[in-house]
């Protein structure tokens, strides 16, 4: 009864977990570029069930173990893990948006108070600040392949290639990097990913939409869905939870008492 009980609340643990993704996923529905996560669960390790027994060896007893079957204690959540699948391109008609419709990511220089960083994201709502560079709208610059990218105060166009031409026919590479192994990829918050250094490498094909965004991956309908699912898994295992734990004191109160 005792592992009845560890064995459903490793499952409220789970669908904990599952919940706290899914609530972040519908909150981030309207955040461009946003990509939804995942929970990765597993089963704990099969235990094997062993009986102990006596045999005579040569006359002699001894005591040895003979297994009786198997059993796990229940469910563990693994990891959680990001879908990098595209979301739908929207059109702004800002000049300033750019989408991402091939693989890739945009580069900013996030850094702050000395601090050197590069974060990446698929976020390409930005607009120019009083320097002219263009920027998105946490204050933090876009890349190109030589620093932040300045546009000034003049029209501009950006190939599907990346490559940016301003209205005085000087052009500059944006910094577009793919990942080959997004697993190392770390969510930092406000659609950013960080990246260990070198990891990344020249997206061949980004796809660049000028006056688009991409929206979330996030399929609404399927959220919702998955979303009462887990409430009605947890309710009923918390009655599993209750069961057993009546059983237990039922066994400890009354068949354990002595009369």
């Amino acid at each position: 009864m005792i592992r009845g009980i560890y064995t459903a609340a490793s499952g409220l643990g789970v669908l904990q977990s599952r919940m706290d993704a899914t609530s972040n996923n519908l909150a981030n529905v309207s955040t461009t570029g946003y990509k939804q996560d995942r929970v990765q669960v597993a089963s704990f390790p099969d235990l094997v069930l062993q009986e102990r027994v006596r045999v005579s060896v040569g006359g002699i007893g001894l005591g040895a173990w003979n297994p009786v079957g198997r059993t796990n204690q229940g469910a563990v959540v693994t990891g959680v893990f990001t879908d990098h699948s595209s979301g739908i391109l929207q059109e702004t008609g800002q000049e300033t948006d750019l989408a991402l419709s091939g693989e890739g990511f945009f580069a900013f220089e996030a850094g702050g108070q000395g601090e050197n960083r590069v974060l990446y994201s698929r976020d390409g709502e930005l607009h120019r600040d009083a320097e002219g560079y263009l920027v998105n709208p946490r204050g933090h610059r876009l890349l190109g392949e030589n620093g932040p990218v300045q546009v000034g105060a003049g029209d501009f166009t950006v190939g599907p290639d990346g490559t940016l031409t301003t209205s005085d026919d000087s052009q500059v590479r944006l910094s577009i990097l793919n990942f080959p192994d997004k697993n190392g990829l770390v969510k930092e918050g406000d659609g950013y990913f960080s990246a260990p250094a070198g990891q990344g490498v020249a997206a061949e094909n980004p796809g660049v939409s000028q006056r688009f965004l991409e929206r979330s991956n996030v399929d609404v309908t399927s959220e919702v869905v998955s979303m009462i699912e887990i409430t009605r898994a947890y309710e009923a295992t918390q009655k599993l939870v209750q069961a057993q734990d009546e059983m237990l004191s039922k066994a400890i109160n009354q068949v354990g008492a002595v009369r």
